[in-house]
């Protein structure tokens, strides 16, 4: 049996976390909300997760510190940045540092589902 593919939400903001969760479920993913970038690599999930959301700007470790882990993993994990500031710097970074998609807040879910859709196919 093929495990359904496990898509992480890493959001300080608990609110935005658990919109996206919801909006995940809806569509029919297996979504899993975390609070830091910490949390999420201490649940020891890596060779499970299809995909991670990740915010920029987190207490702690990074989004992009975040992003870089995960695109040194191996296999690679497919990451999806979302931020609130727009700042071309910022967003080179996260292509520098293996980000798939850049996405602003308010995030536009349906650019975001085809990211997730994106993110999947590798």
């Amino acid at each position: 049996m093929i495990a359904e593919p496990l898509i992480s939400i890493v959001e300080d903001d608990t609110s935005l976390q658990n919109a996206l969760v919801r909006l995940l479920r809806s569509v029919g993913y297996n979504a899993k909300g975390f609070i830091s970038a910490e949390e999420f690599v201490g649940a020891d999930l890596l060779n499970d997760c299809s995909c991670v959301i990740t915010d920029i700007q987190m207490s702690g470790m990074s989004g992009l510190d975040l992003t870089n882990l995960l695109s040194r993993h191996n296999p690679p994990v497919p990451v999806i940045v979302i931020t609130a500031g727009v700042d071309q710097g910022v967003r080179d970074a996260a292509f520098a540092n293996g980000a798939l998609c850049f996405l602003n807040k308010p995030v536009d879910t349906s650019v975001l589902l085809e990211c997730i859709k994106t993110a999947l196919a590798f």
